[in-house]
C-alpha cells in the first residue's frame, strides 16, 4: 500500500491558507457567463499547449487556439495530434468531474488511450506497459545517464489500484496535498510505455476538479511545470530505483507543488480583479464594438497587451491596433506603460 512520508511544515500551511482565502474569493465572484467561458476557454488551450510543451511539443500557443478553434495549422503531424488529443482528453475531463466523485482504473486507461491515440501502438494505447522503461537524462553533450528504473511490468497493476485505493481512503488530507502526492506516485510508478507526464497531470486535475478545488476551471497549473522544465523533473527525482523512492521523504515535493498551486492561483486571483476594474467602468463597455471586446478579454487573461498582441487577435494592421488602444486608454480602460517599443497597457485602475 502507498504509504508516503512527508511533514506539512509552517510554510505550507501558510500557502494552503492563501490558496484558500483566493478559491473562496472566486466562489464569491459574479463573472458574467460570457466572460467566464472566455477565461475557461482560454485555460483550456493554456493546459494544452503548456502540458504538451513539457514533454518537447513545439507548437506555440497562438498555434494551439488554432486548433482549438477548428483551424489548420502548419506543424509536425504528431505534434498537432498531441494537442488535439489532448484538447479532447481536457474535454473528457470536464465530462468526468461533472458526472463523477471519483475515477478508477477504467479512466485511467481511457484519458491514457485519449491522450496517445494514434501517437503509439494501438496495442500500447490504454494498456498498462508489459515490458520495462527506462528514464534517462540527456547531457550536455548528448550522452545519455539512467535518472529512474520503475517497477516491473507484472508490479504496475497492483501499483495503481494501490493508489486509487490511497486516494479513497485518505479524504482527511487536504485535496491539494492528495493530489500532489497522487502525481508524483503516479509519475514514480510510470504505468505506460509513454505519455505518463500528460496523463498523471490530466488526473491530478481530475481529482482536484471532483474533490471542489477546480477554481472555476481556469487554473493552470501546467504553466508553472513549463516555465521550468529542470525543476519539475528534478522535484520528481528523488531515487534512481522504485525501492529507493518508497523511503523518501515528500516534503520538499509538497512544498513544490503547493507553491505552484498558489503560484496560479494568485494569477486567477489577478484576473478576478481586472474583471472587479472592467465591472466599475460598465458605462464604457457598453460602448464598446466587439474587437474592443476582445481587447478586453484578452487584458483580463494576461494582465497586459501590446499593439503586437492586438494587430494578432484581430488581424489588423498595427497603426489601427494602435488607434484601438489609444481611445481605450482615453476613455480610462487601459493604462499606458512604458514607451517605444516597450510599451504596453494595464487596466486603468483609479489608485495607479
Amino acid at each position: 500500500m502507498f504509504s508516503p512520508k512527508y511533514e506539512i511544515t509552517d510554510q505550507v500551511v501558510n500557502m494552503l491558507s492563501q490558496i484558500a482565502e483566493i478559491k473562496a474569493m472566486v466562489q464569491r465572484s459574479n463573472l458574467l457567463p460570457a466572460r467566464e467561458a472566455f477565461l475557461r476557454r482560454a485555460a483550456v488551450i493554456k493546459m494544452a499547449h503548456t502540458s504538451t510543451s513539457i514533454e518537447g511539443n513545439q507548437l506555440k500557443e497562438y498555434q494551439v487556439k488554432e486548433l482549438a478553434e477548428g483551424k489548420k495549422v502548419v506543424a509536425e503531424v504528431d505534434e498537432i495530434r498531441e494537442v488535439e488529443n489532448y484538447l479532447t482528453a481536457l474535454s473528457r475531463i470536464d465530462g468526468l468531474s461533472d458526472s463523477q466523485k471519483t475515477f478508477g482504473v477504467n479512466e485511467i486507461l481511457s484519458i491514457h488511450k485519449t491522450v496517445m491515440e494514434g501517437l503509439i501502438e494501438k496495442t500500447k494505447s490504454g494498456v498498462f506497459r508489459k515490458t520495462p522503461v527506462y528514464i534517462v537524462n540527456v547531457l550536455p553533450k548528448g550522452n545519455e545517464e539512467l535518472a529512474y528504473t520503475p517497477p516491473k511490468a507484472k508490479e504496475v497493476p497492483i501499483l495503481i489500484e494501490n493508489l486509487l485505493s490511497w486516494l479513497k481512503d485518505n479524504q482527511q488530507i487536504h485535496p491539494i496535498i492528495r493530489a500532489g502526492l497522487f502525481h508524483y506516485q503516479f509519475e514514480t510508478i510510470h504505468p505506460f510505455t509513454d505519455g505518463n507526464g500528460r496523463t498523471g497531470r490530466l488526473l491530478s486535475l481530475l481529482h482536484l476538479y471532483q474533490s471542489g478545488w477546480d477554481f472555476k476551471k481556469v487554473l493552470v497549473l501546467e504553466d508553472y511545470y513549463n516555465r521550468d522544465h529542470k525543476k519539475y523533473y528534478e522535484a520528481l527525482q528523488t531515487g534512481k530505483t522504485f525501492s529507493d523512492r518508497l523511503k523518501v521523504d515528500l516534503t520538499d515535493w509538497i512544498k513544490y507543488f503547493v507553491e505552484g498551486f498558489l503560484d496560479e492561483a494568485e494569477k486567477v486571483k489577478e484576473q478576478i480583479l481586472n474583471l472587479s476594474v472592467i465591472k466599475k467602468i460598465d458605462s464604457n463597455i457598453n460602448i464598446l464594438d466587439s474587437d474592443e471586446l476582445k481587447i478586453v478579454d484578452f487584458i483580463v487573461t494576461m494582465g497586459k497587451i501590446t499593439s503586437a498582441d492586438v494587430t494578432d487577435i484581430l488581424s489588423i494592421p498595427k497603426r489601427t491596433a494602435q488607434a484601438k488602444l489609444k481611445k481605450l486608454e482615453e476613455m480610462k480602460v487601459f493604462k499606458k506603460n512604458g514607451a517605444g517599443p516597450a510599451t504596453y497597457y494595464s487596466l486603468f485602475r483609479e489608485s495607479a
